[in-house]
């Protein structure tokens, strides 16, 4: 087994002593010595002539685990609090007015969200303990004093029995003086409840898989927007319950709360009472969804909605209201044919801004709901948009971002177009009166582009130098022209469509290396879910291969999401079996096509991901050098078996039920299939993931090895279904670029050398 090595100075390994004080010396902005700058580049069109190519190199240490930002809240006069790696793990920061940032110590847990109450007076925030899924909410002043636990984790149960539930941070209510948070419990549903910062509670609705995702709060009555129900097949409901009071004699205390009691009674979806509250909750027609979020109107005479609620893909609903809560026939108010509405924010009663995700990248616009019109707002900075939050006065918004060139960063855009250049003069779009302009708040990425050229990629498919028509559409500045030799630069990649075995259209990103043109050692990689999304976001694994000579190919197989309803539905149960074959259908495609070598492709991912890899492994091995598993289901009998209740449950609509599909899940595990396994492998896990637990890399460790397959485990401590801690993501992205290259081009770095150049790869 091979295990992670400690972590050093800001968490990340160092390479030698050397390289260590230099790293520590090295002023700010600045590269230490000897290391390698990048630079973007779009990925090159296959035969194009190029001109001299540097020597492949490793991806210097700052970029392979680069730190990141995420998950802002806006607090007050100013300030926003945020999730930040810097230090080594995720943790808590935060920035006040003057652009000052500092972190709050909340403990040794993982940060996972936090959100700032309306009062200014706490912060609440969801942590993992170990990375694990037993999270956690606790509460902390903005000074850092006063932290607590509010909700979750593990505690003790009856008759001695230890009980443990994942917590989560859903709304502030009552102006700061209760906060609504969700607890999935051992039976397998999800309870929401309102918690004052002394513990006290009250019940307000269960269900499987409930989400809070609106409440609106009246003197006696509170009603909730709820999404319940099992994965690909959510309800819409609106739910009236009495005002909670958490110090009223009948609230329970924190430790006193059943989490193993299903409430009786007090399921979404049907009257009664729960935990001492009246309720009563309506579903809104329609049929069920696979994607809801939403709000309510000021007056609560209508909840929004960016859900496919009877709809191929998501876009923005208006339900009415009575006055009793009881929703009437959905309305569409704005829909697209080639996008999905992944996000919206009300910013007036007759004014949002729509999120739309066209082929994996965001495209923001400002909606009219009086006349219907829509603005489109300049493109943006960076390709995704993974927060939408409202600025001061409603003027501007708040934006977390990730590109395929820059791991996460908050900006902003002012809408009325005065925005100025950021504390480190980062700014993109325009400034002219009125029209809406970009500003870079918070980014901790290191040293962005550093050199003096910019290489793109002309009509021709030739590189060229030197500045483009327009600002860098990943963000960086225009700058002028060079010739020199600037050593790695990032590669953005291109969207692929091909073909599945049965004429269902896929899409993938291709990255190709600066290497000679011809076909070249290529790596698929394959996201989790699987009703998630490749994206054009930066992944250091794939620039760190790149930087090797190897490409990477990420598809986006049927499951996945972005593509309509019809795609995320079409491997529900026996139709995976097509989102196997899909994995040869992209091989086929890379071959055909020239891009990839036959004999030098491997295939890796996560989680799902994992899994996929591991099918694709023992249903064609004939086409694979090499895998990876990461986090991965081996056996999807003993996956329902060991995961928790709350994943488990709402899960029977994707893979099958273990009651019921026993055969389907035997037929579907690559664990049954391992005789036919051929390619080395290197498993990865984190001894915390209680999500895919760790029994089943170790099943797949010990079955590849009964079968003479060199396979190598590398699993984490401290660490979950994410490998999030900056010093193990740089052990990972190591040790994968090491067992990969060595499998796809026959090259290998001694690891006293990690981090140093290497000799060119032949262009196979």
């Amino acid at each position: 087994m091979i295990r992670p090595v400690e972590s050093a100075l800001t968490g990340i390994p160092s390479r030698t002593a050397a390289a260590r004080s230099e790293i520590t010396a090295a002023p700010a902005g600045a590269l230490p010595a000897g290391a390698v700058p990048v630079q973007p580049v779009d990925s090159p069109v296959l035969g194009a002539a190029e001109p001299p190519l540097p020597a492949p190199r490793d991806l210097v240490d700052e970029w392979a685990a680069p730190p990141s930002v995420r998950g802002p809240s806006p607090g007050p006069d100013g300030s926003i609090v945020f999730v930040g790696d810097a230090t080594g793990r995720p943790a808590l920061w935060v920035r006040a007015a003057d652009g000052t940032e500092r972190v709050l110590d909340t403990g040794p847990a993982h940060v996972r969200s936090a959100l700032w109450s309306p009062d200014g007076a706490w912060i609440a925030i969801t942590v993992a303990p170990g990375g694990g899924e037993h999270t956690e909410v606790h509460l902390v002043r903005p000074d850092g004093t006063a932290a607590h636990r509010l909700a979750g984790g593990v505690r003790p149960g009856t008759a001695g029995a230890v009980e443990a539930c994942a917590a989560t941070v859903s709304r502030w209510a009552a102006g700061g003086r209760l906060l609504v948070v969700t607890e999935s419990a051992r039976s397998g549903l999800t309870h929401a409840v309102a918690v004052d910062p002394a513990g006290h509670r009250r019940h307000l609705a269960v269900g499987l898989a409930l989400q809070v995702c609106a409440v609106h709060e009246t003197a006696d009555r509170w009603l909730l927007l709820l999404r319940e129900g099992p994965r690909g097949a959510r309800r819409v409901l609106v739910a009236r319950v009495d005002a909670p009071d958490p110090l009223a004699p009948a609230a329970a205390p924190l430790e006193a709360f059943p989490l193993n009691d299903e409430m009786a009674g007090g399921a979404a979806g049907s009257g009664g009472t729960a935990g001492g509250i009246a309720t009563e909750a309506f579903e809104v027609a329609g049929g069920t969804a696979t994607a809801v979020s939403g709000t309510f109107a000021a007056d609560a005479s209508r909840a929004l909605l960016a859900c496919d609620l009877g709809r191929e893909r998501p876009g923005l609903l208006e339900v009415p209201l009575d006055p009793h809560g009881r929703p009437g026939p959905t309305r569409l108010l704005a829909g697209r044919d080639d996008a999905d509405l992944e996000r919206f924010l009300l910013l007036a009663p007759a004014t949002a801004v729509l999120g739309w995700n066209v082929g994996g990248r965001t495209e923001l616009a400002v909606h009219s709901l009086d006349d219907g019109t829509s603005r489109a707002l300049p493109p943006l900075p960076r390709e995704v948009v993974t927060g939408l939050l409202p600025g001061p006065g409603g003027a501007s918004l708040l934006l977390a971002l990730d590109g395929s060139t820059a791991p996460g960063e908050v900006w902003t855009c002012d809408l009325t177009g005065t925005a100025s250049d950021g504390p480190d003069g980062t700014s993109a779009g325009t400034s002219d009166s009125g029209v809406p302009a970009y500003r870079c708040l918070v980014s901790h990425t290191p040293t962005a582009y550093p050199t003096v050229e910019i290489t793109a990629v002309a009509a021709s498919g030739t590189h060229t130098a030197g500045p483009g028509p327009g600002p860098d559409p990943a963000g960086a500045p225009e700058v002028p022209g060079g010739t020199e030799d600037v050593g790695y630069r990032f590669v953005r990649p291109i969207a692929r469509r091909f073909l599945a075995h049965d004429g269902l259209e896929l899409t993938g990103w291709w990255y190709r290396p600066r290497v000679a043109p011809g076909p070249v050692p290529t790596l698929l990689y394959f996201h989790g879910g699987p009703e998630a999304q490749e994206r054009p976001v930066l992944n250091p694994l794939f620039h760190a291969l790149l930087a090797r000579g190897i490409a990477v190919f990420a598809p986006n197989v049927r499951g996945s999401t972005g593509f309509g309803r019809s795609f995320e539905e079409a491997d529900h149960l026996a139709g995976r079996f097509a989102g196997i074959a899909d994995v040869a259908s992209a091989v086929t495609h890379l071959v055909t096509e020239g891009l990839a070598a036959p004999g030098h492709i491997g295939v890796a991912g996560r989680s799902y991901g994992g899994y996929l890899t591991l099918a694709a492994l023992v249903c064609h091995p004939e086409l694979f050098a090499v895998g990876v598993d990461v986090c991965g289901m081996a056996d999807l009998e003993t996956f329902y078996r060991h995961t928790e209740p709350w994943i488990a449950a709402p899960a029977v609509t994707k893979y099958g039920d273990p009651a019921t599909d026993r055969d389907l899940l035997r037929a579907l595990s690559p664990l049954h299939r391992m005789d036919a396994l051929a390619a080395p492998l290197l498993v990865v896990h984190g001894a915390n993931d209680t999500n895919v637990p760790v029994c089943e890399a170790e099943q797949t460790v010990a079955a590849a090895r009964a079968r003479g397959i060199p396979c190598e485990y590398l699993l984490f401590e401290g660490e979950g279904h994410e490998v999030a801690e900056r010093a193990n993501r740089l052990v990972f992205v190591r040790a994968v670029v090491e067992f990969v290259a060595a499998r796809l081009t026959g090259a290998q770095t001694p690891a006293d050398t990690l981090g140093e150049a290497v000799r060119p790869i032949e262009a196979v």
